[in-house]
């Protein structure tokens, strides 16, 4: 039986404004947007919960099961497959973005504009590598911004993009040609959570206590494999571990070989929940660093995948040597 949400009221008080205490059946949502509304409901409940709030609903008893979760829960998945509940996972991922772009306003946005100014960053950096804007010039140009430009620039774009009938003409169906932008995305959005962690981490790490974006995010990226891991150049998080510890990307410790490991997800590469193929496709490998032949000399570096708003930074070179 279906359980009707409440919804809340004028003149309504904050504190019984969203009166859900439990995580309902995502068929109990009766909404053109039912993926939009149980995203927004399990942040709610628990934001810091990622690995639940990531994962595909309606899953069967034995994914259940090998998660460990409780026979409470079990009885809610079980509810979900008998309804016939099929989530798209292309527009799970698409839902997921949308929330993304829309949290990180507020609060990591929102504070860096108080430290990261165009005179403390004049240029869009995480460490090695220096980013180029696409928000520039004519016909694809790229040039060199700031890093709070850089950052808005991006956030701009993304939400045009999700929100592009071209691109993504409907919420209940992605296409598949659409599917190629949810890499270009996360790459580009994760710039973002890069460069405040090397350059602002104060509030990087007040902004993901408050809201568990960028494990979120992470989560995310990981589950669908939307990535290649190199770009994740964020390490991850150690208990125990001084912040003041963790070096900036160098992104020099590649393999030979940077998708070897790229079988490694589960289901063999493909959708978890789905017998598609994953939308994300191999680029041709290119040494980064700068122009010229002689930058292939270090194994370490070649055949590290990269794209062309990505350029190495002499300068960091240079003052490393200098210290």
């Amino acid at each position: 039986m279906a359980v009707a949400i409440q919804r809340p009221l004028k003149g309504s008080r904050i504190s019984s404004f969203y009166p859900v205490k439990a995580l309902p059946p995502i068929s109990a949502l009766d909404s053109a947007f039912q993926l939009q509304e149980y995203i927004s409901l399990l942040i709610r409940l628990d934001v810091h919960d990622v690995e639940k709030i990531v994962a595909i609903p309606g899953k069967d008893q034995n994914d259940a099961a090998d998660n460990g979760t409780t026979k409470g829960e079990e009885k809610e998945t079980d509810k979900e497959a008998a309804g016939g509940i099929h989530v798209d996972p292309a527009c799970w991922v698409y839902e997921h973005l949308r929330r993304v772009a829309q949290d990180l306003s507020h609060p990591l946005i929102t504070m860096l504009q108080q430290e990261c100014t165009r005179n403390s960053c004049p240029e869009m950096k995480a460490g090695e590598w220096l980013y180029l804007c696409v928000a520039h010039g004519n016909d694809g140009a790229m040039e060199q911004c700031c890093a709070i430009d850089y950052i808005l620039h991006t956030l701009d774009s993304a939400t045009a993009l999700l929100n592009s009938p071209r691109a993504f003409p409907s919420r209940i169906s992605v296409p598949s040609t659409s599917h190629r932008h949810f890499t270009s995305l996360c790459r580009r959005l994760g710039r973002i959570f890069a460069h405040a962690y090397f350059h602002h981490r104060e509030v990087f790490e007040q902004a993901e206590a408050e809201s568990s974006l960028y494990a979120r995010f992470l989560a995310l990226v990981k589950y669908f494999d939307l990535v290649p891991l190199e770009f994740l150049v964020i390490p991850p998080r150690m208990e125990g571990r001084p912040a003041e510890s963790v070096e900036p990307p160098r992104l020099m410790g590649a393999s030979l070989e940077p998708r070897a490991d790229a079988g490694s997800h589960e289901g063999g590469g493909s959708w978890p929940g789905s017998n598609e193929s994953p939308w994300r496709t191999d680029r041709g490998k290119s040494p980064p660093g700068p122009a010229g032949q002689a930058r292939n000399e270090s194994p370490r570096k070649f055949g590290r995948s990269r794209t062309d708003t990505m350029v190495y930074s002499e300068a960091y070179s240079v003052a490393e040597e200098l210290a």
